[in-house]
Order: structure tokens, then C-alpha cells, then sequence
């Protein structure tokens, strides 16, 4: 019977669009009124683009990962004889990140300890120090994640940018002889007004088949 639809033809499904972050690194940097803002992560000439000024968090747990949160919350208008709100409006929308940190070094610890240790010195026989203040003060920065799937010309780079975001929540850090020092930071996202947002997604990369994913196709350079 010519013309006949398959049920697998109407299902629309591709396997090739299941993706995996197999690799990952957070970016982080100080929060300056002129930065620019991130459009693009990949071009073909440049390979992966990471803008200057973002330095690497280093490695991070790897049963934790990254984890991305988007807490909601609503206000709702009820009706007399109707089961479910007849409206409803989202009145906060905040996406956040949470991951840990292995390494013990400089940037590992501001974003743990809420502080900028640019100006710690090291006196001459190799020690440093620096202390907690009575008033910790809210550092703003701008924190730049992107996950690998794939290698070589099949690569994918799926990017997340958040252009404003504070250091609101530190987990607890223990000593023993079993596990390593651990830096666990939560960021939540604030708007950038000069961006217009708290959250941007950039996909990228030689192997994104952006027509498999329902997207517009480059145009031939």
C-alpha cells in the first residue's frame, strides 16, 4: 500500500539528539560593568572560544557534578466551583548553580571563603594567611560552565552563562584521611541589565547537527 505512514515515521524520534556531558568545565570571573557579553563558544577558526578574564575552577567531584536548579514560584486566582486556579502568574523565577571544587588554590578558596585574595602575601618563609571579616561582602562574578560530548569533528559544546551571580550558599568542609578537601559553592543568578538576563544557553560545536535538532542551519561561509 503506497503512501502508507509507519508509526516509527510519526514518532519523529533521533537517537543522535541524547547527549551526555562528558567532560566539564566551570569558568569563573569578577563581575565588571564592561564586559561583554557571550554570544558564541565555538567557530571554526578558533576552536572553543572561552573569553579573556575567565579563569578555570579546576577539577570538581565527580559523583556531584554540576547541578542546575530553577526554583519557581507562583500567585494564584482561585474561582468559586472550579477545581484548579483560573490564573496563574510565575512571580520569582531563580536558576542557580551548585558544584564542589578539589582543588586547594587561590580562586578555590575566595569562592569558598566569600573573599578576594589578590593582595595576600607570602612572607619568606612560604607562609600565608588571611581572615574571615566581621561583614562578609557580596562578590558579584560572572560564571561561565561548558560540557563536551563527543571528540574531534563530532564534538558538541553546550554552554551555560550566567551573567551576574553571588556565592550564597557554602557547604560544609571536612577533614579526614579518607576524602580530599572539598570547596562547595552554590551561585545564584541575578539579571545583568546591560544583558537583559540571568540564564543563557549557547549550543555549539563541529558536530551539532542543527537540523536534527529543529534549529536554523549556518549559513555556508
Amino acid at each position: 500500500m503506497a503512501g502508507v505512514t509507519s508509526f516509527n515515521t510519526v514518532k519523529g524520534e533521533n537517537g543522535s539528539n541524547i547527549r551526555k556531558i562528558l567532560e566539564m568545565a566551570i569558568f569563573v570571573k569578577p563581575w565588571e560593568e564592561a564586559d561583554p557579553a557571550i554570544t558564541k563558544i565555538y567557530s571554526a577558526t578558533e576552536g572553543l572560544i572561552v573569553p579573556a578574564g575567565y579563569m578555570p575552577t579546576g577539577l570538581i567531584t565527580k559523583d556531584d557534578g554540576a547541578t542546575w536548579s530553577r526554583e519557581q514560584d507562583s500567585s494564584d486566582v482561585t474561582s468559586y466551583g472550579r477545581g484548579e486556579p483560573s490564573r496563574r502568574d510565575i512571580t520569582s523565577d531563580v536558576s542557580g548553580l551548585a558544584f564542589t571544587m578539589q582543588e586547594s588554590k587561590k580562586l578555590a578558596m575566595e569562592l569558598f571563603h566569600g573573599l578576594d585574595l589578590t593582595a595576600i602575601t607570602t612572607d619568606a618563609d612560604g607562609n600565608f594567611f588571611f581572615d574571615k571579616p566581621a561583614r562578609p561582602g557580596a562578590r558579584k562574578y560572572r560564571v561561565l560552565a561548558i560540557g563536551k560530548d563527543g571528540d574531534g569533528p563530532d564534538a558538541v559544546y553546550l554552554a551555560r552563562w550566567l551573567p551576574k551571580a553571588q556565592v550564597t550558599e557554602n557547604g560544609e568542609q571536612a577533614w579526614s584521611d579518607g576524602d580530599e578537601l572539598k570547596y562547595p559553592a552554590t551561585f545564584t543568578a541575578y539579571t545583568d541589565d546591560a544583558v537583559g538576563t540571568s540564564f543563557r544557553e549557547i549550543w555549539g560545536g563541529p558536530g551539532l547537527d542543527h537540523e536534527a535538532m529543529g534549529f536554523p542551519v549556518p549559513a555556508a561561509g
